[in-house]
């Protein structure tokens, strides 16, 4: 049973790793579709954006993540909570193993596996309302980032906007992410952040 609980433990962290993953794969993927297909016919040089900073320093983004990361550590708090009660509830069974018949014993085992289940998806299914909420809300403000590209893209004559990860070496003069930030946090606002618990994930998980 012991191992039942551990495996619990490592399944939501690993959610919650995965959570805070998509949640900005969600907001790069976006943004470069975009560069790829809107600015290509807008001129001529190829430049590139630091979308991890982007994600960090862009206000409205910077907003999303943190949100993100108060829901995720109120259930990862809340679920320390439940999951040291259930392994407690372990030990007392063990502590009780000799003094009770061996069929009580499994049945009660049992049970505490139920309830380890039941733990495990519980808090599965808040991680994945936590990542639709960050996807909810990074939808809500996509026009105006993409709105805010076009024009600082044109502005600096690019046709084509690369994700800076996927280059080897790029000049700070082809380097547009300064410019895109510093105008981001002028005309796109930080958005209500949709509380996670008011979403229900589509079938089949995330």
């Amino acid at each position: 049973m012991t191992n039942e609980i551990k495996k619990m433990i490592q399944c939501d962290c690993s959610c919650k790793k995965k959570a805070a993953i998509l949640g900005g794969a969600v907001i790069v993927a976006a943004l470069l579709a975009f560069g790829a297909c809107r600015l290509a016919c807008c001129g001529s040089k190829t430049m590139v954006i630091d979308f991890d900073r982007v994600q960090r320093e862009a206000v409205a983004y910077k907003s999303i993540i943190d949100q993100q990361k108060n829901y995720e550590e109120k259930v990862q708090a809340q679920f320390g909570l439940e999951a040291g009660a259930l392994e407690q509830k372990e030990k007392d069974l063990v502590a009780k193993k000799g003094k009770i018949s061996e069929t009580e014993f499994k049945k009660k085992t049992l049970a505490l596996q139920k309830e380890a289940m039941e733990l495990q998806n519980k808090y599965r299914f808040q991680f994945q309302q936590i990542l639709l909420a960050s996807q909810t809300a990074a939808t809500q403000i996509q026009d105006s980032v993409e709105t805010t590209l076009q024009n600082v893209a044109e502005k600096a004559g690019a046709g084509v906007v690369l994700n800076k990860a996927v280059t080897v070496h790029v000049s700070d003069c082809n380097d547009l992410t300064d410019a895109f930030i510093k105008a981001l946090n002028k005309s796109v606002q930080p958005v209500t952040y949709p509380n996670p618990e008011s979403i229900a994930p589509v079938a089949g998980g995330q």
